[in-house]
C-alpha cells in the first residue's frame, strides 16, 4: 500500500489492454511496479493473464500452469480454467506444464499488487522459453483470440513480466534503458527487437540483456495490439543503483501501459472500491493539501554530515558507507535532491521525486550521485571535497496541476512527464529565470526532451511539489 500510495494521480489516453511490470523484489522496484498498477484501481478487470519468461526451466513450448491455484499472504488466487483451455486449444506453441512455474518468481511477484487493486479476480499464468519473434506473435494473437472467444475482451488485462537491462553500470543502464524505452515506445515489437539487438552488439560493459523477459515483453504487444491497443506509454524507469546505491552493477525497472482508444482515468470515488482505498484517498489529501514541512535543525545538521561522510566514503573505497539511525524523523520515507557547488557553480544535482528510501538512506545514496553520476560533469575526486558545498533539498508529496495558471512562480517546484519523458526543475531555478514561460520552455527542453512548449499540451501531465532546503554553513 506505501507504494501505491506514493504514485501520483496520472492520467492515460485510453483503456489499458496490457501492463508491462518489473519482477525484482519490492525493495528494488516495487514502487516501479505499483505505477502501473495504481491505474487499475477502480477499473473493471476480473481476468489477468500473467506471461513472463522461464528463469530456471528450459522451455520448448510455453508452460501454462492449468490446475489448482496460486496463494499469497493474502488469500488464494483461482485460475481461470475456461480461459486457459481456450488458449491450448488454438496453438500448439503452449502446453500444460506445470514444473518451471514451482521455482519461478516471475508471476506470483505480482499477485499481491493485484490483490490490492482489483481484489476478486482470476488468472491465466504463462511461461515462455526462447521463442522466436514469429512464435511470440502467434502465441500473442492466440491469447486474444481466445479471450474474444468468450467474450472477455472488458473484464481482461495482459500483464507482461521483465526487468530491462541487467548489469551494466548506472550510467550505461540509463542509456541502454533510454533507448529501449524509445523504442517500446513506437509499440512495434519488430523495431523493438532491432533495437534490442542493436544494442546487445554494441559492447556495453557488463551487459547481459535488455529485456530479462523479452519474449513476455513481445507477446504482450502482440496480444494488446490484437486486443485493439493503438499506444504504448511508458509511466516511469528507475534502476537498482537508485534504490541499492551500488551503481556499479545494476538492473533496469520501467512500467508501461499499452492502450486501447476510449474510457476515461477512474475517478477517486471509483478508485476507493479498490482494497487500497485508505491509501488512495490518503494520497488524495496529501495531494490537495500539500502543507509545507519543516526538519529540526539537529536533523539538518546530521543529514549534511552523513552526505559528506558519503561522498568522501565512496570516493575512498567505492562504497557507500552504513550508518545507525534511529532517528523517527530520519527514518521516514522521504524524495531528495543533493545539489553540489564549487566556487558558487553547480557541480552536480541528482534526486528522486518519489519516496524509494528513508530519508537518511536517500541523503546518502544521492550525494554520492552528484558527486559522481551526474552526466554533465567529470566524477569528483576526493581532493575536491574540501571545496565542495553541500545543500539538501527535501520534496512533499506532488501534486497535479490542471495547468501552468496553478504553478507558483519562485515557490513551487515543477515536474512535466509525458509518455516515458519526464523533467524536474527545483524551486531554487526560478531565480534564473524572468519569466514562468522561460522556465516551463526550459525544463522541457532541457530536462524532459520534449518541444520547448510541451507545456501547454493537455497529454502532458504537470505536478508541483515545494521543498525544504538547508545548507552547510
Amino acid at each position: 500500500d506505501n507504494f501505491l500510495q506514493s504514485v501520483p494521480q496520472q492520467k492515460v489516453p485510453g483503456t489499458p489492454c496490457a501492463l508491462l511490470v518489473p519482477h525484482a523484489g519490492y525493495e528494488y522496484s516495487g514502487q516501479t511496479a505499483a505505477y502501473a498498477y495504481h491505474i487499475l484501481a477502480g477499473r473493471s478487470i476480473r481476468t489477468v493473464i500473467l506471461v513472463g519468461n522461464s528463469h530456471h526451466v528450459l522451455l520448448k513450448k510455453g508452460a501454462l500452469y492449468a490446475s489448482g491455484s496460486f496463494r499469497t499472504p493474502l488469500g488464494e488466487v483461482p485460475l481461470h480454467n475456461e480461459l486457459i483451455q481456450k488458449i491450448l486449444s488454438s496453438t500448439r506453441l503452449l502446453e500444460e506444464n506445470e514444473i518451471p512455474h514451482m521455482p519461478e518468481h516471475a508471476l506470483e511477484v505480482q499477485l499481491p499488487f493485484l490483490q490490492r487493486t482489483l481484489g476478486s479476480f482470476r488468472i491465466v499464468p504463462l511461461l515462455l522459453g526462447d521463442c522466436s519473434l514469429e512464435e511470440c506473435r502467434q502465441i500473442g494473437q492466440a491469447i486474444a483470440q481466445a479471450v474474444k472467444d468468450l467474450h472477455l475482451e472488458n473484464e481482461v488485462i495482459v500483464v507482461s513480466s521483465s526487468d530491462m537491462s541487467h548489469y551494466p553500470s548506472w550510467a550505461n543502464a540509463n542509456l541502454t534503458d533510454s533507448a529501449a524505452i524509445r523504442s517500446l515506445e513506437k509499440f512495434d515489437p519488430v523495431a523493438l527487437q532491432k533495437t534490442v539487438a542493436g544494442l546487445m552488439s554494441s559492447s556495453v560493459p557488463g551487459l547481459a540483456c535488455v529485456f530479462c523477459g523479452e519474449q513476455a515483453v513481445y507477446t504482450g504487444m502482440y496480444a494488446a495490439q490484437a486486443l485493439g491497443a493503438k499506444k504504448a506509454q511508458v509511466l516511469t524507469y528507475t534502476n537498482s543503483g537508485n534504490t541499492s546505491g551500488d551503481r556499479s552493477r545494476v538492473v533496469g525497472y520501467t512500467a508501461a501501459v499499452f492502450l486501447k482508444p476510449g474510457g476515461t482515468t477512474p475517478s477517486p470515488a471509483q478508485q476507493a472500491k479498490s482494497p487500497f482505498a485508505a491509501a488512495v484517498l490518503t494520497t488524495h489529501r496529501e495531494e490537495q493539501t500539500m502543507k509545507e514541512f519543516k526538519i529540526s535543525e539537529k536533523s539538518q545538521e546530521e543529514l549534511l554530515t552523513i552526505a559528506r561522510q558519503s561522498i568522501a566514503e565512496y570516493l575512498r573505497s567505492k562504497k557507500l558507507p552504513k550508518f545507525d539511525i534511529s532517528d523517527k524523523e530520519l527514518t521516514e520515507p522521504a524524495a531528495v535532491f543533493v545539489t553540489l557547488t564549487q566556487g558558487g557553480q553547480l557541480r552536480g544535482c541528482i534526486g528522486t521525486t518519489v519516496p524509494q528510501a528513508p530519508l537518511y538512506q536517500a541523503v546518502s545514496q544521492m550525494a554520492v550521485a552528484a558527486a559522481v553520476e551526474d552526466y554533465r560533469f567529470m566524477p569528483l575526486k576526493l581532493s575536491d571535497l574540501s571545496s565542495i558545498h553541500i545543500e539538501i533539498s527535501v520534496l512533499s508529496p506532488l501534486k497535479r496541476v490542471r495547468n501552468a495558471d496553478a504553478i507558483r512562480q519562485g515557490t513551487d517546484g515543477v515536474i512535466v512527464r509525458r509518455g516515458g519523458r519526464s523533467g524536474l526543475f527545483l524551486p531554487q531555478v526560478w531565480e534564473h529565470f524572468t519569466t514562468k514561460e522561460a522556465f516551463l520552455d526550459e525544463l522541457c527542453s532541457q530536462k524532459a526532451g520534449l518541444e520547448r512548449n510541451a507545456w501547454k499540451s493537455p497529454m502532458t501531465d504537470l505536478y508541483v511539489f515545494t521543498v525544504f532546503a538547508f545548507e552547510e554553513k
